[in-house]
């Protein structure tokens, strides 16, 4: 046992000799929002299996097209994939940003997820993770990025 607690203290303390020299080089780093929650998970599924080039022409495409999230959970599947057609599988990607939308609509009665800042980290990827194709990945890049939770996205 007190191998254990020598490795574990060693591993601190090269840990936080590290972390000081990161910070003396680059100062202390700042979180900001990349954006609104609901936008940062379509963007988020978008970007599954893709360049970011891709997926993000794909955003632009999708936002020029529809004024908000209520016209694209309603608008016909086809359109809504052609659309999102250069951040590739639009065919599976298409539906499933539809069906998140509804999903949200139908737990929320509104296109939120601001809601989610009120929750704990735990409480919250649980929630997001319930939406189908939804992962804990994907899950936890919107409450990293846009919302400054504690969640750590993994990749392989």
């Amino acid at each position: 046992m007190n191998d254990l607690m020598t490795n574990i203290e060693e591993l601190r303390r090269k840990y936080y000799a590290v972390y000081n020299i990161l910070n003396e080089v680059y100062g202390q780093p700042v979180w900001e929002s990349v954006g609104d929650p609901l936008d940062v998970l379509v963007g988020t599924i978008l970007s599954q299996a893709t360049s970011d080039i891709n997926s993000e022409r794909a955003m632009a495409k999708l936002q020029a097209r529809y004024p908000d999230w209520y016209s694209v959970m309603d608008a016909p599947p086809e359109d809504v994939v052609d659309a999102i057609r250069s951040s590739g599988l639009a065919n599976i990607k298409g539906p499933r940003i539809q069906n998140t939308l509804r999903y949200i609509y139908r737990e929320r009665g509104e296109l939120a997820l601001n809601f989610l800042a009120d929750l704990s980290p735990a409480e919250a990827l649980n929630w997001l993770t319930k939406i189908d194709g939804v992962g804990p990945k994907t899950a936890s890049i919107v409450l990293l990025f846009s919302l400054g939770r504690n969640a750590f996205p993994v990749d392989t």
